[in-house]
């Protein structure tokens, strides 16, 4: 019976996000108020995408064995279980299409409601199980940038070292900013990370989607001022689940995960 369920789950959501139906209008006049906020400017952005975790060969493999299946949807299915991790990668290639998110143009208008859009497909669909979605906020004052941006930078907990240090790079321009135009907001509208990080009990997905404002009050003491929030999604694959659904899902569309990869990540 549990099967069942899940079968017709899956059935549901892939009919709804088939890549071959037209995509809804953005809501462009809700984004204007979410996602091109006044005042400021954008600064940086920092789209990225990781794999952490696993072997770089395997999915290198798994990749090459895609192509040279050629379309065939049985071969196709093979792959998919034997490869969960291109399970991952294509369902989340399917919602990120489907709800519009622009991982790579973070301030197009839109981008803010089309991300909300994707998590709640990926939270909605059976080949995931939701961990925790959260949003956090920050709002502090510091008598020097370093303290404010190693703040920010702790809660990003599941991104690699070197994403980190993009994020760092990023906030360190926008505060230079701030201190050249004193009393005067410097905004970085959006930044996101995707990171899909794999071990031997199973595949963890992580997205963040940030906005931060920094200002720099002059007075009888300078003060740095940042305002900061993250909305932060894990979820979990469905490991044992997955054979179920792969020859569904091979139906429709198979993401490589360098294909994955270059969707999601500017660097």
């Amino acid at each position: 019976m549990a099967d069942t369920k899940l079968m017709l789950a899956a059935d549901a959501w892939l009919a709804a996000h088939d890549p071959r139906l037209p995509l809804p209008p953005r809501p462009v006049m809700f984004a204007a108020m979410m996602d091109t906020l006044p005042g400021g400017q954008t600064v940086a952005a920092v789209p990225s995408a990781a794999v952490v975790g696993g072997d770089a060969v395997r999915y290198a493999e798994a990749d090459k064995a895609v192509l040279e299946a050629s379309g065939d949807v049985g071969k196709l299915t093979k792959i998919l279980r034997a490869h969960p991790i291109l399970g991952c990668t294509t369902v989340m290639d399917i919602a990120l299409k489907r709800s519009g998110f622009k991982p790579l143009d973070p301030p197009a208008n839109g981008n803010f409601t089309a991300y909300t859009k994707y998590v709640d497909s990926l939270v909605s669909a059976p080949f995931f199980h939701l961990e925790y979605a959260d949003t956090k906020e920050l709002h502090e004052r510091e008598s020097n940038w370093d303290n404010l941006i190693n703040s920010i930078a702790g809660l990003f907990d599941a991104v690699t070292s070197e994403d980190k240090s993009r994020i760092v790079d990023g906030l360190k321009q926008l505060a230079h900013s701030a201190t050249s135009t004193s009393d005067k907001e410097e905004r970085l509208n959006v930044f996101s990370q995707a990171a899909i990080a794999q071990n031997t009990t199973g595949i963890r997905v992580s997205i963040y989607h940030s906005s931060v404002v920094m200002i720099e009050h002059d007075g009888k003491h300078t003060t740095k001022q940042a305002d900061y929030v993250v909305n932060r999604a894990c979820l979990n694959f469905r490991l044992e689940e997955w054979p179920l659904f792969a020859s569904k899902v091979a139906a429709i569309q198979v993401t490589r995960v360098d294909d994955w990869l270059n969707a999601n990540n500017s660097a």
